[in-house]
């Protein structure tokens, strides 16, 4: 339960205590065991559930980093959208579905596997070296446990398995990169004019007009479900603890911590894995070791061990970069292939090393030394975790005297407040999307918005938002969702169907101008017709920036022209306006002059879309084979 009862229960205290929770559980809790299952998924793959939390979560974190990319700019209505949300839901069915399958087939992510790619995600490496106190700064900060963090990243490499396979698999013929290259290179002569939007009519909607289309559309608009919180708030941070410690106590925590203070030696290694299972038969294996020993032979003999790797490497994680794992220090690997390594001079090639995964050729690069911190070297660092260390205690026994105030009375937040001089603050009224600051948080909004929190009106356990750092909340006012009547939102109803109607207008006389320019009247007599002038582009290519990039999608996707002739056609752009262009003019790339590095680029921009056309067609057919259920009112 709470982290205070496990702490001080023991004996046969804690005997008597779940004796008498149980007693309440016995008389009125019993019925509980016997109802049944209401069902919370949002999304059901198979036999596995995506639970609200899960996708909230989810959620939090993408619309976190979109915050964090668009900064002062950001604006949730245009990213925190139903079809957004929608989009992560697939998402996330897509990655569980292809778990499944890579489940099934057998796929697994080794140990040393994960170690080697969590030590080349960027944000854990400290100057290109994989820093494994930056690691545990850096899942603190987002507050994740590396066993929680591990979990979850593996489970995305197992379900990148199959695109990566998909990948590795695709090939491209010589003459699609040449006919990719003339179309990109591709240039167009052509002329356009922007249509006038018609303006919207003077008269306002009939009540009949409005009447209708709030029939059609009203559901639409509801009162957003809120909630108004008290909460208190205890940071460690701000948690005074005791006196500074000695001297001699710190350095008797120096002795007691020495070997944190050593930096390990450190050794830069690449590799090249000959795969071979561990239950594989004996001649396989035999098979294997040889290969391996080949390659050693080779690499002795002055082959170049990256292209070595890259050309023949069954480790997908390193084969790309030439083998390169980085700099390892002594726990991060195999026993075996530790050994091996540690055992290397600088520059040498080992013969073939048997672990798991199959057999190893290794190359040491370069060798980086230990070293020891002295005792005045790290005296501050040690005192600022005694202080630290002090503080955590002092919070963790505030929590528990505040948790053991809740227990007593879960509706007195003043009571439990009371305990360590601690401020309630109210917050809201807040919905589930558009909240900022602590209303933001999953994990808040879990509680704020629970049926029981809100009839019951108790204050909740402890909620963890940060490292050291808990609120305990408690609804004080709660607001349904309601239908909005017509009156309501009058003003908002009248603005949409006067534009819908604008825009109806618009598009038909777009396609009435269109059947006229297509029909053979000049794009010169519309034109003066509307009072447009005539916008002509000549020799330009698909990234031009002398025209709109709109317009300059569209006149690219226009079919090539007969000779002699022109090709004509009306564009809806994506702001709803309308253009009618006419293309003249189609000249072809020459792919003879494209240097090796664009046609590698080239290549490599068609096989990523292959192999990402490929991975989605091979996505649908697994989930066409399997249970998918959406829950639609579950998605907030």
């Amino acid at each position: 339960m709470l982290q205070a009862l496990r702490n001080n229960l023991k004996g046969w205290v804690a005997i008597v205590a779940v004796a008498i929770i149980g007693i309440p559980v016995l008389f009125f809790g019993i019925q509980d065991y016997f109802s049944p299952k209401v069902p919370t998924y949002v999304a059901k793959v198979g036999d596995v559930e995506i639970q609200p939390e899960d996708f909230r979560e989810r959620w939090f974190e993408y619309t976190r980093e979109m915050r964090r990319i668009f900064g002062d700019s950001y604006d949730a209505s245009l990213i925190e959208t139903p079809v957004a949300r929608r989009q992560m839901l697939e998402r996330m069915i897509d990655e569980q579905v292809l778990f499944q399958f890579a489940a099934r087939s057998g796929v697994s992510v080794s140990d040393a596997l994960l170690r080697e790619e969590i030590a080349r995600i960027p944000a854990f490496q400290n100057n290109g070296v994989f820093d494994p106190t930056q690691y545990q700064l850096r899942l603190a900060a987002n507050n994740l446990s590396p066993a929680g963090f591990e979990a979850r990243f593996r489970r995305e490499l197992t379900s990148s398995f199959v695109p990566r396979k998909v990948a590795d698999s695709t090939l491209v013929p010589q003459a699609t990169v040449d006919r990719f290259l003339a179309l990109d290179g591709q240039l167009r002569d052509f002329r356009f004019v922007r249509l006038p939007p018609v303006e919207p009519a003077a008269e306002p909607p009939s009540e009949e007009a409005l009447a209708a289309w709030f029939a059609a559309n009203g559901e639409r608009f509801r009162t957003e479900e809120t909630v108004e919180l008290e909460y208190i708030e205890i940071d460690a941070a701000r948690v005074e603890p005791a006196a500074d410690p000695d001297e001699a106590t710190l350095k008797a925590r120096y002795e007691s911590q020495k070997d944190r203070y050593v930096v390990p030696e450190q050794r830069l290694a690449s590799h090249i894995l000959v795969r071979v299972a561990p239950d594989a038969p004996a001649e396989s294996v035999k098979a294997a070791q040889e290969r391996a020993a080949g390659l050693a032979a080779e690499a002795r003999a002055g082959a170049d061990f990256a292209e070595l790797a890259r050309s023949n490497s069954d480790d997908l994680g390193s084969r790309a970069d030439g083998g390169d794992l980085g700099w390892i220090e002594k726990g991060l690997m195999q026993p075996a292939f530790e050994t091996a390594l540690f055992a290397l001079e600088a520059g040498a090639i080992s013969d073939p090393v048997k672990t798991d995964e199959g057999f190893h050729v290794i190359q040491l690069r370069e060798v980086r030394p230990g070293s020891e911190r002295r005792f005045e070297d790290v005296r501050e660092e040690l005192l600022a975790e005694a202080r630290a260390t002090a503080r955590e205690t002092a919070y963790n026994e505030l929590v528990g005297r505040v948790v053991d105030q809740v227990l007593d009375d879960p509706s007195d937040m003043a009571a439990a407040a009371a305990i360590g001089n601690l401020t309630i603050r109210r917050i809201g009224p807040f919905a589930r999307r558009g909240a900022s600051g602590l209303a933001a948080i999953p994990a808040v909004q879990r509680v704020a918005f629970n049926e029981l929190a809100i009839s019951n009106r108790a204050i909740s356990d402890p909620i963890e938002i940060g490292r050291n750092h808990v609120v305990f909340v408690r609804v004080v006012d709660h607001q349904p969702s309601v239908p909005q009547s017509i009156d309501d939102v009058r003003d908002q109803v009248v603005a949409e169907v006067v534009a819908e109607q604008a825009r109806a207008a618009t598009l038909e006389r777009a396609r009435e101008l269109e059947r006229r320019f297509v029909a053979g009247e000049s794009l010169d007599q519309i034109a003066a017709e509307l009072g447009r002038p005539v916008e002509v582009a000549t020799g330009a290519g698909r990234r031009s920036l002398e025209v709109d990039r709109p317009v300059l999608d569209e006149a690219f996707a226009i079919a090539r022209p007969a000779e002699g002739a022109t090709a004509r056609a009306r564009a809806e752009l994506d702001d709803g306006s309308h253009v009618l262009i006419e293309v003249s003019r189609v000249i072809d790339g020459d792919p003879s002059k494209a240097d090796e590095a664009a046609r590698n680029a080239a290549r490599d921009q068609l096989i990523a879309a292959a192999s990402a056309e490929e991975t989605r067609a091979f996505v649908a057919a697994l989930r066409a084979a399997t249970t998918v259920e959406i829950v639609e009112e579950r998605l907030r």
